[in-house]
């Protein structure tokens, strides 16, 4: 895909005045909306890699999502897999990996797209197969560090309304330029990617991080509640998302021998939570439970990954078991 170079982010910033004047409608506008949800919540959206989540989980055009997580609990690259499959069923996606330079991002990607049972390199014939396919339809922001908002905020506009983007990831708040103690820049910058998200029909992922839990709470799946950032931050997005990995089972990985107790730990429970803590236009609010396989995959069945087709463009049925996790009893 050929990308004007040195493109300035600036000038894709201040178009909001141009559009105001097409916010008001008649209310008759909605009448077949009206209609349609006379039946019920549709869902509709793009899916998750994992087949159980389909009925559940969506992601759709004019959204923010935030993906929240404790450091090294992999929310990123739980995010780089979902990005992964949007492409893979045609969608573009664009990456702004502020914390990761593109080679690693897509290198992660490629590994994933394997899915070795070993975790090991795939072959130049496979990685060069995986270049092709994520030059159609993966862009990567080439940015490291923190980076001001208004160009974010371009970079958002320019890979949406130019290049076509469907789904737009920024990885992560902590990096788009606003100090800690900034509430109201940061707010101002969330209410201006949703009004992005509306304006240029794509879907916006953030990434966020969680608040480092209290001594002893270490091993507790965080709730909403606990993102980090203002107070406004999760009622402001449509989505939240809470990414988290039991390290404790991950520990009993890497143990030649287990006591009884560990081994029942180990048998009872699952390496991921991935926790809908929040889900604007769907009904569904709960978790689902996976394992971590060698090819970075989260998997819903130990130790098999999900194929990776580059020449199936649309994501078929996937049979695997990923099962729905009732919150109140879910005991890591």
């Amino acid at each position: 895909m050929n990308i004007p170079p040195n493109v300035d982010f600036n000038e894709f910033v201040s178009v909001v005045g141009e559009l105001e004047a097409q916010e008001i409608h008649s209310a008759g506008r909605w009448a077949d909306d009206l209609v349609e949800r006379s039946n019920g919540v549709q869902v509709y959206g793009d899916k998750l890699p994992w087949s159980k989540t389909w009925e559940e989980v969506r992601f759709r055009p004019g959204e923010v999502s935030v993906w929240a997580g404790q450091n090294g609990h992999r929310k990123s690259m739980c995010l780089g897999m979902a990005a992964l499959w949007w492409a893979k069923d045609n969608r573009k996606v664009a990456i702004a990996s502020l914390e990761m330079k593109p080679t690693e991002t897509l290198w992660r990607m490629c590994l994933q797209a394997a899915g070795s049972s070993t975790g090991g390199s795939p072959t130049e014939e496979f990685i060069r197969d995986f270049a092709a396919f994520a030059d159609k339809n993966i862009l990567i922001y080439d940015q490291l560090d923190s980076v001001k908002t208004e160009k974010i905020l371009g970079f958002v506009h320019y890979a949406a309304k130019h290049l076509g983007c469907n789904h737009i990831v920024i990885d992560s708040l902590a990096k788009a330029g606003i100090s800690v103690e900034d509430r109201q820049g940061e707010t101002e910058f969330i209410n201006r990617l949703a009004w992005a998200a509306k304006h240029l029909d794509c879907h916006i992922h953030l990434v966020a991080h969680i608040r480092k839990p209290q001594s002893g709470n270490e091993h507790k799946p965080a709730t909403k509640y606990e993102v980090k950032g203002s107070s406004t931050l999760v009622d402001l997005v449509d989505n939240v998302i809470v990414v988290h990995m039991d390290k404790k089972r991950d520990q009993l990985k890497h143990l030649d021998t287990l006591t009884e107790d560990q081994q029942d730990y180990f048998d009872t429970h699952h390496d991921m939570l991935l926790r809908i803590e929040k889900q604007r236009h769907g009904a569904f609010e709960g978790g689902f439970a996976f394992y971590n396989h060698p090819s970075l995959q989260m998997t819903a069945i130990e130790g098999k990954a999900i194929p990776f087709d580059f020449n199936d463009l649309i994501q078929t049925e996937n049979e695997e078991i990923c099962p729905k996790i009732d919150l109140d009893q879910f005991d890591f």
